[in-house]
């Protein structure tokens, strides 16, 4: 194997060109972390750099797969948000909806307004992003990263005010407030500091 700056270097440049750059640093950490969690496999393995890159090609084909379901779900989110909810028989649904809305939309005004503003449109209006980036003038590609940077930001202060529980495969599978306070006068206490 190469020496461990070449190495990190070269996964670096292996992830880089499979997922969007402002997930590549984040990826290669999981890939790190896989393969100190399994020496024993590495030690078996016959071709341990093969194995390696076999990991890494895991550990990305994960991450696409949380990306999309975490697209989904808030594209889900947004559209529910716009579509009228019959309050006879779905009135759990309504309040699971009004809930997650409630929980979610003061951290996104809590980011800067530009992307607050994306979030708002395409998440909680249900815009597109080809709508949403003629109402703010923007490229449909400028949108796209704005919107990608607006959900990047919304995690960081979820993941500051929260402890989630997660399964095997990265999913949520419970969340506790770190604190009694926690929203928007949090988030902007963590933004501020």
């Amino acid at each position: 194997m190469p020496a461990w700056s070449e190495f990190q270097r070269r996964m670096r440049r292996y992830v880089g060109g499979r997922v969007d750059a402002a997930w590549a640093d984040d990826v290669t950490g999981d890939i790190f972390l896989r393969l100190l969690q399994r020496p024993d496999r590495l030690a078996e393995a016959r071709d341990p750099l093969a194995w390696t890159y076999r990991v890494a090609a895991n550990v990305i084909a994960d991450h696409h797969r949380r990306r999309f379901v975490e697209r989904r779900t808030l594209e889900q989110l947004g559209a529910e948000a716009q579509a009228p909810h019959p309050e006879v028989n779905g009135g759990d649904h309504e309040a699971l909806r009004r809930d997650l809305e409630a929980c979610l939309l003061p951290f996104a005004l809590d980011l800067p307004p530009k992307y607050a503003e994306a979030l708002l449109l395409t998440y909680f209006r249900g815009l597109s992003q080809v709508e949403a980036a003629q109402r703010m003038g923007l490229s449909v590609s400028g949108m796209k990263s704005r919107v990608q940077r607006a959900r990047v930001m919304l995690k960081r202060k979820l993941m500051d005010c929260c402890d989630f529980e997660m399964d095997r495969r990265g999913g949520v599978i419970d969340m506790r407030p770190r604190d009694a306070g926690c929203g928007r006068d949090t988030a902007r206490a963590s933004t501020a500091g």
